[in-house]
């Protein structure tokens, strides 16, 4: 009876050492191919096998008594008010004016602004004339954001 209990365990133990084991040790021997292959097969195995990247865009929704420049100063985002215009930017398809957004209005912002681009947007807002209230989108913005 010992010796059958001492076979069981002893199973179980090669068992359980061989799973964990096999799960410890994943690992991912590198392309070392030189030669380039053009055939479909190919670009197929490739695009299967190919790990996708981040893409540096988020989301937010608009709530009540959000303006742009608030957005862009919150963490998630830009950490500075000045960067406002950037998010005018990405979004023109559905802002017509900066200064008119809407409540849950889902706003795309993008991360991946060049340096120049973030220079040029606070620009822009620095040269932008300080804010009268209206309702109705302007027909000419003050600047070319």
């Amino acid at each position: 009876m010992k010796v059958l209990r001492l076979a069981v365990l002893a199973v179980i133990a090669f068992a359980l050492v061989f799973t964990v084991g096999c799960a410890a040790k994943q690992t991912v021997k590198p392309d070392t191919t030189d030669a380039i292959d053009t055939s479909a097969s190919a670009d197929v195995e490739e695009a299967a096998t190919a790990v996708p990247t981040a893409v540096p865009v988020q989301k937010y929704v608009v709530k009540k008594g959000d303006t742009l420049w608030d957005i862009s100063s919150m963490n998630r985002i830009y950490t500075d008010n000045f960067q406002w215009p950037l998010l005018f930017k990405a979004n023109r398809d559905q802002i017509e004016d900066p200064d008119l957004i809407e409540v849950d209005q889902e706003l795309i912002v993008k991360k991946d602004w060049s340096k120049a681009e973030v220079n040029d947007a606070r620009q822009k807002a620095m040269d932008t004339p300080p804010f009268k209230p209206h309702t109705s989108a302007r027909k000419t913005l003050p600047l070319r954001y």
